[in-house]
């Protein structure tokens, strides 16, 4: 029923109803109901202020009227990421249309044709938008992750001078062994004492003490205290905190009637409390002691890049803006690497047959990582590592606005300032696109030649012992719209590399000395709603040293 119909319907009501003697307040309340079911059967699926689509109806996630389809996130909030997967199989779609209070419509797809649209071939017009940035900004302030246009360019164009052969090098040969042998270290004591240890928390602490280091040159040293780790325990509740507001329309005033809005105050002062400091240390910092921290290189870091930029006018970042630089690179440095390393060894204490060859493979390297061994000799370990990042994507999903209209090349239409959603969690798990066997944690899919039995859904994790003298093939180049946990388009991220990296000198270093086992009676993890994927629970292993 058009809305002209539905006007006319209810005023001929309203003229009947409100005939003859009646109160004021009689006539308020009927006005009232009248306005409330006008409104029902103008949004009888969707949230209110969404436009009609009738085109997207066969690709419509089912909503309620006026709210749409924001019951049903609130209810699976904590399950998000698998409703999503189960209901993109469910409608036999890569594309999905739904409506959110405070977001409005919201297109999601499913598949690297639609993702390289959005991400490259249409970049300029899909773009971070006002209602991520205002729900991030608390934590995230204008940085790289939440930022637009020339912002974005600017930080992304500064923050790539760090990156570079040269410099993996170095960080190969000095910190990344240096922090692994500290946490080698660690897994040693306890071992010799029989006491389990929160696999995931240890893998938190390793790289936030080598990105802090590396990047900011703060002297965390997590990895050597005791105890709570001040700092990440504030970072990952200012984090999950933000998530939390992307599903909850009425943040602003929910938070304010709990405890949640001077809990995130008191986490972002810790997490702040370290930026400036790493700023202000670094402004009064003299010219003989830069060179002293920068070495014989002459290295200079992330602080050191982003002090010295400047705009046209000469303009240099504030504090503030600093700071945002700051929380924006820990959270990529620290937070990506370690989640992931944590899914894949709970996947590997799950394949015994993973594990075998992961050790088949270490053992065979000298004791002290190079540049060189970790780029050709750790083929297994290198496709352990992506399968891992493949189902647990550090960054499980992102949210685009349109800028104006444009047509998906399925020939789905968007509108201007519908909302773009694509979650490469469930794209790695999205059959159509990587098999039947999507779900399973198959390293050996990452291998060229193995095309046919990933199309049958034949692909086994295959066992081979040091005497049988097998080579693993070389890893499968997948394009970055299919394998997107490192972003992809202008986007992809920077520091794929420097995780990659980092990831295959703790796997060469802790396995070649340990072997872990699950805790008996434990849960199995699952990943708790946040920016990143971090796992709701600890996971607690027992260490045995290898013999």
């Amino acid at each position: 029923m058009s809305t002209s119909a539905l006007t006319t319907l209810l005023l001929v009501l309203k003229d009947r109803i409100l005939k003859g003697p009646k109160t004021r307040s009689q006539k308020a309340g009927l006005f009232a109901l009248l306005s409330f079911l006008f409104l029902v059967l103008k949004y009888p699926n969707r949230a209110i202020g969404t436009r009609a689509r009738p085109d997207l109806e066969g690709i419509a996630w089912g909503g309620m009227p006026l709210i749409g389809n924001t019951y049903t996130i609130l209810k699976n909030r904590n399950k998000f990421l698998q409703s999503i997967v189960e209901n993109f199989e469910k409608l036999d779609t890569n594309v999905m249309s739904t409506t959110v209070l405070g977001l409005g419509r919201v297109i999601a797809i499913n598949d690297p044709v639609n993702l390289e649209h959005i991400m490259k071939t249409n970049f300029e017009n899909y773009e971070k938008g006002y209602i991520l940035n205002s729900t991030m900004s608390q934590v995230l302030g204008n940085g790289i992750f939440n930022s637009d246009g020339s912002l974005w360019k600017m930080h992304r164009k500064t923050a790539s001078h760090v990156f570079s052969t040269k410099i993996y090098r170095a960080l190969i040969d000095g910190a990344f062994t240096d922090h692994s042998l500290q946490l080698c270290a660690v897994l040693d004591r306890a071992a010799q004492a029989g006491k389990p240890v929160d696999l995931q928390a240890l893998f938190l602490r390793l790289t936030l003490d080598a990105f802090a280091k590396l990047s900011f040159g703060l002297e965390i040293d997590s990895l050597g205290k005791e105890g709570q780790d001040t700092f990440g325990s504030s970072f990952d509740y200012a984090v999950v905190a933000t998530d939390e507001r992307f599903m909850n329309p009425f943040w602003r005033v929910t938070e304010h009637l709990t405890t949640k809005a001077s809990n995130m105050k008191k986490a972002v002062q810790v997490v702040d409390s370290y930026a400036y400091n790493a700023i202000k240390g670094r402004r009064s910092e003299s010219t003989a002691d830069a060179q002293i921290r920068q070495g014989p290189s002459g290295r200079e870091d992330l602080l050191d890049l982003f002090m010295k930029w400047r705009d046209e006018d000469g303009r240099a970042l504030s504090d503030v803006e600093l700071r945002d630089v700051f929380i924006n690179f820990i959270i990529a440095g620290r937070d990506t690497t370690a989640q992931a390393l944590s899914w894949m060894y709970y996947e590997v204490m799950k394949n015994p047959a993973v594990e075998t060859n992961i050790w088949q493979e270490v053992d065979k390297l000298d004791e002290r990582p190079t540049y060189e061994m970790l780029t050709k000799d750790m083929r297994y370990s290198n496709a352990v590592f992506l399968e891992a990042l493949r189902l647990y994507p550090p960054v499980p999903r992102n949210l685009k606005t349109a800028v104006a209209d444009d047509v998906l090349p399925g020939g789905i239409k968007v509108q201007g300032g519908d909302r773009i959603m694509f979650s490469t969690y469930a794209i790695g798990r999205n059959r159509k696109v990587w098999g039947p066997q999507a779900p399973e944690f198959l390293p050996e899919r990452w291998f060229e030649g193995n095309s046919d039995e990933i199309e049958k859904g034949t692909l086994k994790n295959n066992t081979h012992t040091a005497e049988d003298g097998y080579t693993w093939p070389k890893v499968r180049k997948e394009s970055t719209f299919k394998f997107s946990s490192f972003n992809a388009g202008p986007r992809i991220c920077l520091g794929q590399t420097f995780a990659t990296l980092e990831a295959l000198t703790v796997i060469m270093m802790i396995s070649s000395k340990f072997k872990f086992e699950l805790v008996p009676g434990q849960d199995e993890p699952e990943p708790v709603p946040s920016l990143t994927l971090p796992m709701k629970k600890p996971l607690l292993v027992n260490v045995h040293r290898r013999v």
